[in-house]
């Protein structure tokens, strides 16, 4: 992890790796979180502090590759570095998760079984919540 950056950012709560690429084929610079939107990624910081609980990711970035493969929409918002997918473990925790999502100011927010998808596009509605069928 570049530690510059993450200074620079004024990140406390992530490491710029845990945004990377999940995929073996990538060519994602590992570990330094070079291809996410800097803001997006401060605001998150904050929604974090917000939250008082872990934010657990389990995709930020993802090639377009990596995207199709795992399902991802066409026009997804990882593949642009503005999205992730955060893991929550029981409805206590998604509520502080999505709590600290709104306050820290995020609008597009899509609820999943285990996961919330939050990112900031500027192309696409704002204002909305969906859910996820799985």
């Amino acid at each position: 992890m570049d530690m510059s950056i993450t200074k620079e950012l004024g990140l406390k709560y992530f490491e710029l790796s845990e945004f990377d690429c999940n995929c073996d084929n990538c060519t994602n610079i590992a570990g330094t979180g070079a291809y996410m939107n800097p803001e997006f990624l401060i605001k998150l910081d904050k929604a974090r502090e917000l939250a008082k609980t872990s934010f657990f990711i389990t995709s930020g970035y993802r090639c377009f590759e990596h995207n199709i493969n795992v399902g991802g929409r066409v026009g997804s918002e990882h593949p642009k570095g503005n999205a992730v997918d955060i893991r929550y473990n029981d409805s206590a925790q998604r509520y502080a998760i999505l709590k600290g999502l709104l306050d820290a100011g995020f609008t597009r927010i899509g609820l999943g079984k285990t996961f919330i998808h939050v990112d900031c596009s500027t192309e696409k509605a704002q204002s909305i919540i969906w859910t996820y069928e799985y």
